[in-house]
C-alpha cells in the first residue's frame, strides 16, 4: 500500500497555504502584523522583505517599513554602493536620512553618508581594478555625490573623515575643519587618466558649490586615507607616491608627493581650473594672496586650523626648488608621475595658463610674476630643443635641468626678495597667505651630480649582478639621494671652500666639487659615518693595479668603478 505526502516547501516553491492565510486575512491585521514586526529592533530587513512578496496588498503595507528597518539599513548599503537609483527609492518611502550616522563594516568607524560613500574611491596604483571598472565607480560616487548634497547631506572634514586617531582628544568630538574631505585631493598625487581627474576635478566644484571649499592648510594633504579593509587607514604620503626604486632611474625625485593643496594644483596632470578654483575660494573671502596680513585673514580661520595644536597654520610658502623638481618631471618621468606629455609643450602651455591665473587673481606679486615667467621661458627653450631634436632623447634630461635652474638663478640675488634663510629668525609683523620663496638648502647642481653619478653606478651595478639578479635585492643606497651620499660621497668629497651654485654654471661647479676629492678619511678610518671595510678595500685594489694609495690619482679610478657591497646569500 502506498502512501503520498505534500512536498516540502522551499524559497523556490513558497508554501501556498500560509500565504493564503496571509493575504485573506483584512486589512487592518496586516497592518497589525507589520506594526508588531517593525516593533522588534531585532527584525531583520529580509523578513519585512519576504512579507512583502506575499501579496499586493501587505507589498503595499509593508513597503515603508522594509526601507526604514534596522536603522535604515537598505539605504546605508545603497549609500556604501553608490546605488544612487536605491537611494532615490528609499526616499520615496522617507527612509533616506541623509544627516544619519552609522559603523561602516569593517572597521566599525562613524561615518556619515557622504563619508561611506567616499570609501568607493581607491586610486592606489596596485589596487586591482580595470580602468573601465574605476571609471564606473568614479561615475556612480559622482552622482550619488550629487544627490546626496542636494538634500543637505553635512560634508565638512571631521575627525572622523580624515581618518585621524579613534580616540577624540578633549573638546575636538564636534570639531569641524571648514572645508571639504580631503580624500579626493589626496588621490590626485599623481596621474589617474583623464577623464578620472575630471571627474575628481567636478566632485570637487561640486563640493564647493555646496559651501564646502578646498583646505587651506600647507599641510593639509598629510596624514590618513580610509580604508575598507584592514589596517583601515594607510598614510596619504604612501597612499599612491610609491618611492621610486632606484631614485636615481631618470628623474630628479624619489617621490612625487606635495603637501598643499595649492602646491597639487600646480602639477602639470592637474587642469588649471583646480588652481582657478582655489584662488576663486580665497577671492570670495575678500583674500588676496599677494597681500600682507598682520593675523589671519578673517575666513581662514576654521580652514587654516591645525588637527593637533590651537592655532592655525595660515601662511605658506611654495617652494620654487620643489616646483622646478615637479616641471622636470612631467616632461622627463613618466614612471614617477603615471603622465606623459600628449604633445611636446603641454608641460608649457599648462604653466603658461596657471601663471595667467594667478596673476589674474593677484596670487603673485611683480618679483615672483618674474621668475615664473623666467621659468616658462625656460620650458619653451626646452620644448624647442625637443622639438628640433625629433623627440626626447637621454641628452635632454640634463640640459632641461639646467634650463630651469638657469632660470632661477638670477632671482637669488639681493635685488629680489624671494632667498629664504632658514637660519635668519624672523621677527613678528605682517606676513602673506602665500609666496614663493628660493630655500637656502637647494644646491640643484649637487642634487644633479648625484643623480647623474647614481645613474652611472647603477648601470655597473646591473652589468656585475644581470638585470634579474638585481631585481631581486633591495639595496639601501638606491632608495634615496641621502643614503646614495652616505655611501659613494661621504668621506670622498668636501663642500667647503664650494662656491654657490648660482655664482657658477654646473660643469664650472662639477669642477670644482671633484677637486675636493680626498682619500684621507677613508685611510684615517676613525669616521663613524665611513665603513672600516673600506680601507682595505681600496688597499688590496691599488696594490692589484700596481699602485698604492698614496697615488690620489689612482684612488680616484678606484672610486668611480665602485659599486655597492653585494651581499652573498
Amino acid at each position: 500500500m502506498s502512501s503520498q505526502q505534500d512536498p516540502a516547501p522551499s524559497a523556490s516553491r513558497p508554501h501556498q497555504p500560509q500565504r493564503s492565510i496571509l493575504r485573506d486575512l483584512p486589512e487592518e491585521v496586516q497592518v497589525l502584523i507589520v506594526e508588531n514586526i517593525s516593533a522588534d529592533d531585532d527584525t531583520n530587513v529580509e523578513t519585512l522583505g519576504s512579507l512583502t512578496q506575499t501579496c499586493t496588498d501587505l507589498y503595499r503595507i509593508a513597503r515603508r517599513d522594509f526601507f526604514r528597518a534596522n536603522n535604515f539599513k537598505v539605504f546605508r548599503k545603497a549609500v556604501e554602493s553608490a546605488d544612487v537609483s536605491l537611494m532615490s527609492r528609499c526616499e520615496e518611502y522617507d527612509a533616506a536620512p541623509v544627516h544619519l550616522t552609522w559603523c561602516v563594516e569593517p572597521s566599525m568607524k562613524e561615518y556619515r553618508p557622504i563619508d561611506a560613500l567616499l570609501l568607493n574611491l581607491d586610486e592606489r596604483l596596485d589596487n586591482g581594478r580595470s580602468e573601465q571598472f574605476q571609471d564606473e565607480i568614479r561615475g556612480k560616487v559622482f552622482e550619488s555625490l550629487k544627490w546626496l548634497l542636494e538634500r543637505g547631506a553635512d560634508a565638512e572634514a571631521n575627525w572622523f573623515s580624515e581618518s585621524l586617531k579613534d580616540e577624540l582628544p578633549p573638546e575636538r568630538e564636534n570639531m569641524g575643519f571648514g572645508h571639504m574631505p580631503t580624500r579626493l585631493l589626496k588621490q590626485l598625487q599623481v596621474n589617474i587618466g583623464k577623464r578620472g581627474v575630471d571627474v575628481y576635478l567636478d566632485m570637487i566644484e561640486l563640493l564647493s558649490s555646496h559651501g564646502f571649499p578646498n583646505p587651506t592648510r600647507a599641510d593639509a594633504l598629510v596624514g590618513l586615507v580610509a580604508m575598507d579593509s584592514e589596517p583601515y587607514h594607510q598614510s596619504a604620503v604612501t597612499w599612491m607616491t610609491k618611492t621610486h626604486y632606484p631614485f636615481c632611474d631618470r628623474t630628479m625625485r624619489a617621490k612625487y608627493f606635495v603637501s598643499s593643496p595649492l602646491d597639487l594644483s600646480l602639477k602639470p596632470h592637474i587642469p588649471p581650473r583646480l588652481l582657478e578654483l582655489m584662488l576663486k575660494e580665497y577671492a570670495s573671502r575678500g583674500i588676496k594672496l599677494r597681500d600682507w596680513y598682520d593675523r589671519c585673514p578673517d575666513g581662514l580661520e576654521t580652514t587654516a586650523r591645525g588637527h593637533w595644536r590651537n592655532g592655525c597654520w595660515w601662511e605658506h610658502h611654495g617652494l620654487v626648488n620643489g616646483l622646478v623638481g615637479e616641471l622636470h618631471a612631467a616632461v622627463h618621468s613618466p614612471t614617477l608621475t603615471h603622465w606623459k606629455e600628449s604633445w611636446h609643450g603641454e608641460v608649457a602651455d599648462d604653466f603658461r595658463q596657471k601663471v595667467n591665473i594667478m596673476v589674474k587673481y593677484q596670487m603673485i606679486d611683480e618679483e615672483e610674476e618674474a621668475l615664473l615667467r623666467s621659468l616658462l621661458k625656460a620650458l619653451d627653450s626646452i620644448t624647442a630643443e625637443i622639438v628640433a631634436a625629433g623627440g626626447l632623447r637621454d641628452e635632454h634630461f640634463k640640459t632641461s635641468w639646467i634650463k630651469l635652474c638657469d632660470a632661477v638663478r638670477p632671482f637669488l640675488s639681493d635685488e629680489y626678495d624671494l632667498f629664504y634663510d632658514a637660519a635668519v629668525t624672523r621677527p613678528p609683523g605682517p606676513r602673506r597667505v602665500h609666496k614663493f620663496i628660493i630655500g637656502d638648502w637647494w644646491n640643484p647642481w649637487e642634487e644633479y651630480f648625484v643623480q647623474s653619478d647614481a645613474w652611472r653606478r647603477l648601470k655597473l651595478t646591473k652589468e656585475a649582478l644581470g638585470e634579474e639578479e638585481f631585481s631581486k635585492q633591495t639595496q639601501r643606497c638606491w632608495e634615496g639621494h641621502y643614503d646614495f651620499e652616505g655611501e659613494f660621497l661621504h668621506g670622498y668629497f668636501t663642500w667647503e671652500d664650494m662656491p654657490e651654485w648660482d655664482e657658477v654654471d654646473y660643469e664650472e661647479w662639477r669642477r670644482c666639487f671633484l677637486k675636493t676629492f680626498t682619500l684621507d678619511r677613508i685611510l684615517a678610518g676613525n669616521h663613524f659615518w665611513i665603513s672600516k671595510h673600506l680601507k682595505t678595500e681600496l688597499e688590496k685594489w691599488c696594490e692589484a693595479n700596481g699602485g698604492s694609495t698614496d697615488d690620489v690619482s689612482l684612488g680616484f679610478k678606484w672610486w668611480k668603478q665602485r659599486i655597492p657591497t653585494i651581499k652573498s646569500e
